[in-house]
């Protein structure tokens, strides 16, 4: 009787075991397409993504500037003064790599 309940548990331990190798598979096969996707993104998209990223930053300061305006939280508003100028400047920054680099490819 006992034998037999440890060769059932014996085969319950074997099937968790085969399926947690199953779960873990389509990880693995994720995270290898997921690099090689990586690997693949062109100069031109890697720009275009900053550039998105970029212009987000830009609209949550300003969004950020007019709220503390309004709420006359006077030192973060002029932390975040010093904020749109650096912010400003890197999307300037970055508009001009794109259209570099779009020109380049024709």
């Amino acid at each position: 009787m006992e034998l037999e309940k440890a060769e059932n548990m014996l085969e319950i331990m074997k099937q968790e075991r085969k399926n947690l190798e199953e779960m873990e598979q389509p990880q693995e096969r994720f995270l290898e397409k997921w690099g090689r996707g990586i690997r693949m993104i062109t100069p031109l998209q890697m720009a275009r993504i900053n550039l998105m990223g970029s212009s987000l930053v830009l609209i949550g300061v300003v969004i950020g500037l007019i709220t503390t305006f309004l709420s006359e939280i006077w030192w973060l508003f002029i932390i975040l003064v010093g904020s749109l100028f650096l912010t400003g400047t890197s999307f300037l920054g970055l508009i001009q790599k794109y259209i570099a680099i779009k020109e380049r490819l024709g």
